[in-house]
């Protein structure tokens, strides 16, 4: 009775180890630079418009985070 009650418990787990492993080991990695091999100056342009304006949001998140909550409600108004 203990070993079907171990078996239950077990097999879950080692079909998810052998899933993770399965799925890890069938994806290659693909360098970063290959993806932009063949951009235009276009693609070029807005993908590193995009970037900024990404770390410009990230920038303001992390700058809220360290605000108090006096002054996160500093500029809010109540009608």
């Amino acid at each position: 009775m203990d070993t079907l009650k171990l078996r239950q418990l077990l097999m879950p787990v080692l079909m998810a180890a052998a899933v993770a492993a399965c799925a890890n080991r069938c994806t290659e990695p693909v360098p970063a630079r290959s993806l932009y091999q063949h951009e235009t100056e276009v693609q070029r342009l807005v993908r590193e418009q995009q970037d900024s304006a990404d770390f410009a949001a990230l920038e303001l998140e992390k700058a809220y985070e360290r605000m108090s909550d006096n002054e996160r409600m500093g500029g809010v108004v109540y009608e």
